[in-house]
């Protein structure tokens, strides 16, 4: 290329860039922020080989998500700034606030570490994108089907060293107590999930009869109530709250509530993951109609991951169906050109879909010479043994392993399913399943997938995981990206400052650069 040429081709490379920077700028002088709502769905746990079993064994191998059906998608690394395979305290906070922040560590930057075991004090609070919408006027909501004081949502609203201290975490959301987060201004105006035991004294029982887990005897029920929150525990006082009933407080569970598979037998009646999502919708929509300011709604399919660390693909499986369920529904009620709906996870998990399974008979281009009994009458091949076909015979047969021995298709590569003695028949294990249930056949909701080394509780995974984006502003989703990212997303949708200068937050970095 000439001198000259070289010259007329960075003239036009400026011109673009420039022309760019100003379309951006009279965007944001003529039209202000893309979106006055901003819904994040965080699945817990939801690596990509969760959302494909997902897909699978809910719709077929064909079948589609609703997250499959965003326009924007994104790999995110999860890694904390002191573990490579991270923990949802330190990515949620990532998510949360723009900083990479310690494992265990909730709403404080990398100088915190967990339970402060060096000694040398915390460092200093994040703020974090719940605290900005706060102070923008909007109006909040958190909704979980776990604890509301686990890491995850504990994430939205408060700041430990330590993501164990639930009884302290509650009283971080607590209007009026002394460790009240005044960042939080009048409070978050919507708070549903389970966690009543940090809420009540240990000594008395809540409304199902369970125990309280609070050592200071105070009954945070009682509190948030004279703090002017509607307080709710239960699926029929669920179903008749108004946007006059904010704030609320909806405690359904003394623990984490139910799976969705064992949600039907909860003996106060539960809500649903989509259920709590649509109304906190609907509530949170009329209460901010004819105002500026919108709302932020964060929820969190928590489950996923309980059910992984169980090694319980099915439940796993079928709370990622109901979250996406939320997903789908959320899209069909709000309206895109105003609102921005993201979905995510905070980490992955050792979970895995192996070996070579066929897929069922009715969806083979072809037919088999021969079946094994099994293939044609497993109510779901994802959940079974591996079946293959011998290509010389074109018999269908369990595939065996290099002891002649079948093996499931979806496994772990640790946790409590691990057998010690030698492997047998997956349909003749009688190893203790969900609960202790002793189950002999993969394919039953309580079957624990075997894993390769025993842990008392399956870890999580190092790969990325997906962000999937729809609506207003959702075309910043793009690319491989730090979970930081998230932050930035939200908060430049939003029209929001960078809420941490101090710290160099690479999500911004990567956001300006791809304009």
């Amino acid at each position: 290329m000439s001198k000259n040429r070289r010259m007329r081709f960075l003239v036009i490379v400026l011109a673009v860039g420039m022309l760019t920077a100003f379309a951006w700028q009279a965007r944001e002088a003529t039209q202000g922020p893309p979106a006055r709502n901003v819904i994040l769905f965080v699945g817990d746990g939801m690596g990509v080989s969760t959302v494909t079993g997902a897909r699978i064994f809910s719709y077929g191998v064909d079948g589609e998500l609703a997250m499959d059906r965003f326009p924007h998608t994104a790999l995110a690394k999860t890694y904390t700034a002191d573990h490579i395979t991270p923990d949802s305290a330190g990515t949620m906070t990532a998510m949360t606030t723009g900083v990479n922040a310690n494992q265990g560590v909730i709403g404080f930057g990398p100088k915190t570490e967990r339970r402060d075991f060096n000694g040398d004090g915390d460092g200093p609070r994040l703020t974090t994108i719940v605290e900005q919408a706060k102070a923008a006027g909007m109006r909040v909501g958190v909704v979980t089907n776990t604890r509301i004081t686990h890491a995850t949502p504990a994430a939205c609203y408060a700041h430990v060293n330590d993501r164990g201290l639930e009884a302290d975490i509650a009283l971080q959301a607590l209007p009026g107590a002394s460790t009240y987060n005044g960042q939080l201004g009048n409070g978050i105006d919507l708070l549903l999930g389970g966690g009543r035991s940090f809420f009540v004294p240990s000594g008395v029982s809540d409304e199902e009869g369970d125990p309280g887990n609070r050592l200071d005897g105070r009954d945070l029920r009682a509190e948030f109530q004279s703090a002017g929150y509607h307080y709710i525990w239960n699926e029929s006082q669920f179903a008749l709250v108004t946007p006059t009933d904010l704030p609320i407080l909806g405690l359904f569970d003394s623990s984490h509530m139910e799976y969705e598979h064992d949600r039907t037998g909860d003996k106060g009646g539960e809500p649903s993951l989509s259920e709590m999502t649509i109304r906190a919708i609907e509530l949170l929509d009329r209460a901010t109609s004819g105002s500026e300011s919108g709302y932020l709604l964060v929820v969190e399919g928590g489950r996923i991951d309980h059910a992984h660390h169980s090694g319980n693909a099915f439940r796993a499986l079928a709370d990622t169906r109901e979250f996406d369920r939320a997903i789908g529904a959320t899209v069909d009620r709000v309206d895109l050109e105003s609102t921005l709906v993201l979905a995510t996870a905070d980490h992955s998990h050792v979970f895995s879909i192996a070996g070579y399974p066929l897929r069922p008979l009715s969806e083979l281009p072809y037919k088999p010479k021969s079946m094994a009994p099994g293939y044609e009458q497993s109510p779901n091949l994802l959940l079974d043994v591996v079946y293959g076909i011998d290509p010389d015979t074109g018999a269908v047969q369990a595939a065996p392993d290099a002891n002649g021995v079948p093996y499931t298709t979806l496994q772990y590569a640790n946790g409590p399913g691990a057998r010690l003695r030698r492997r047998v028949d997956p349909h003749e294990d009688s190893f203790p399943g969900y609960l202790g249930q002793a189950e002999a056949i993969p394919t039953d909701p309580s079957y624990r997938q075997e894993g390769t080394v025993p842990l008392a509780s399956e870890t999580h995974g190092a790969e990325d995981v997906v962000i999937y984006g729809i609506g207003a502003g959702s075309e910043l989703v793009h690319g491989t990206v730090k979970n930081t990212y998230v932050y930035t997303v939200m908060r430049e949708a939003l029209g929001l400052p960078v809420g941490n200068p101090a710290f160099v937050a690479a999500g911004d970095v990567e956001l300006k650069s791809k304009r």
